[in-house]
């Protein structure tokens, strides 16, 4: 057996592989983009086959770079964005597109759900279906567009089709499982309860185990495809939630998650599975048998940022460029505040037909301002998730940051200040990918549990970023208005145009 492993991470953007030696060290690292598809107002698709095309090709590219024999690869391992849906038919292929997380279609349908559940929403899901997660996504289908529906013989999350083209196999992992919707997060199984109450048909759902236990191994095809050598072993892998905390050693109580990505979470591992009475948080089943993840997933993150850069200001220049920027603003950018629901929201706020609201602006703010208030308005919302989390008794001593804003000097001090705690990071800047490959290594029985493992693998800037004292109650009078401006705003989103 070998002493390297490769992890895939599927994002929403565009798809990553890492290669790494067992005592974390990268060797090399390759992505490709790709595009998503709105072809209406609410809609969010992608292909599958671009995924895979995206995915073999970085494959073969990082393994390459490493210089390494591909059978020197002990175990492969996944992660990849949340909630989505691959429906495909009783040959494999896709009948549809990927119907994807911030797909906001079938709000209708999730609240159709929400009532049909009942009790179960305490007793087994412990989470409220929301739009964009496969359940709803799944009954948007069936009541729309009934032959397509007709024509699925399975369902799976997006890195279980990457995994079901290199392996043959299909199934998915506990973790990503917990974010459709259609499972018992107590039990940790499908809620067939629930799939009966709503009319969905059961043997649609493929199995469901534990992230590091093996899947398969790459079939012939997958070989021939990746450049993997036929045989490699190959484990369930988890959501990108889960993996972040795993490739973040958020795997203990006490320690917080917060990760910017394209979207964001703030996210803490628990020992007893929450059930928040108000729904307004995720409680997950974590990558570590036994625990689980405590998250407020929110549908707006990096994202903000990228489309201010790309559409507003059509700005070419780096985001390290903007942060510098950024800083050159003070705190609470001279009373200009962003409502950063360019996507609706979920998690403060479960409200689809939220906007997106520069608020305060005038003659004195400048391109600066704007650029700082946007970083800002990703914090203010994720301080109102830490606030849900302070409710229901999370312990907290701590913040890692992970994802874009992690990279961004002002974008750290920023978290620091509104959430009012020291900001660590990885010495990886594929946190992710790190958590895909240790879950790989504990399959491969390089490490015994995923515990001994980031131990061994996961390495924290021992000087974290410090909140500055002068800053907490500028920042404390702003998250106040933060929240007062979106409720003041809520019923005039509802009346807004083009929300179908």
């Amino acid at each position: 057996m070998g002493n390297y492993l490769a992890a895939l991470d599927l994002g929403t953007q565009s798809v990553k592989t890492v290669v790494m030696d067992a005592q974390g060290r990268l060797l090399a690292v390759s992505h490709e983009g790709y595009g998503l598809n709105t072809p209406k107002i609410g809609f969010a698709e992608q292909d599958p086959e671009e995924w895979w095309r995206a995915g073999a090709k970085t494959i073969r590219e990082a393994v390459s770079k490493a210089g390494i024999a591909p059978e020197e690869i002990a175990g492969f391992g996944f992660s990849g964005q949340m909630h989505g849906m691959v429906a495909l038919d009783e040959q494999g292929r896709p009948v549809c597109p990927a119907i994807i997380w911030m797909d906001q279609r079938s709000a209708a349908e999730a609240e159709e759900i929400r009532a049909a559940a009942g009790d179960l929403l305490e007793t087994k899901l412990l989470n409220r279906p929301v739009p964009g997660m496969m359940i709803s996504s799944l009954l948007w289908l069936k009541k729309n567009q009934p032959a397509v529906y007709d024509r699925i013989h399975t369902v799976m999350l997006p890195k279980d089709y990457i995994r079901f083209r290199m392996t043959g196999e299909i199934g998915t992992d506990l973790a990503d499982g917990s974010a459709t919707g259609a499972f018992s997060v107590a039990e940790q199984r499908w809620c067939t309860e629930l799939l009966e109450r709503i009319g969905i048909r059961t043997e649609l759902f493929p199995p469901a185990r534990e992230c590091t236990q093996i899947a398969g191994t790459v079939s012939a095809k997958g070989a021939e495809e990746t450049g993997l050598a036929k045989g490699t072993k190959v484990v369930f892998g988890s959501g990108d939630a889960a993996a972040q905390l795993v490739g973040n050693a958020v795997v203990k109580e006490g320690i917080i998650s917060c990760n910017i990505g394209t979207a964001s979470q703030i996210a803490a591992a628990v020992t007893v599975p929450h059930f928040d009475a108000q729904m307004r948080v995720q409680t997950f089943c974590h990558a570590v048998p036994g625990r689980w993840l405590f998250q407020g997933g929110t549908l707006n993150g990096g994202s903000t940022l990228s489309w201010l850069r790309n559409r507003v200001l059509r700005d070419s220049r780096p985001f390290a460029d903007l942060d510098m920027e950024a800083s050159q603003v003070p705190a609470g950018s001279e009373g200009l505040i962003f409502i950063p629901y360019l996507a609706g929201e979920r998690t403060p706020y479960m409200d689809p037909k939220a906007k997106g609201v520069y608020f305060g602006l005038s003659m004195k703010h400048e391109q600066g301002h704007m650029i700082r208030a946007t970083m800002e308005g990703v914090i203010y919302n994720l301080r109102e998730c830490l606030r849900i989390m302070d409710e229901n008794g999370v312990p907290k001593e701590k913040i890692i940051s992970s994802g874009g804003a992690a990279k961004g000097k002002i974008w750290k001090q920023i978290q620091a200040d509104v959430l009012e705690m020291p900001v660590y990071t990885t010495a990886t800047e594929e946190e992710a990918c790190q958590g895909a490959a240790i879950q790989a290594a504990v399959g491969a029985g390089i490490y015994g549990s995923i515990d001994e493992a980031c131990d061994a693998i996961v390495r924290l800037d021992p000087v974290p970023t410090e909140p500055i004292a002068e800053n907490i109650p500028v920042y404390r009078e702003m998250q106040a208005l933060f929240r007062e401006v979106y409720l003041a705003g809520t019923p005039i989103f509802q009346k807004l145009p083009g929300q179908d």
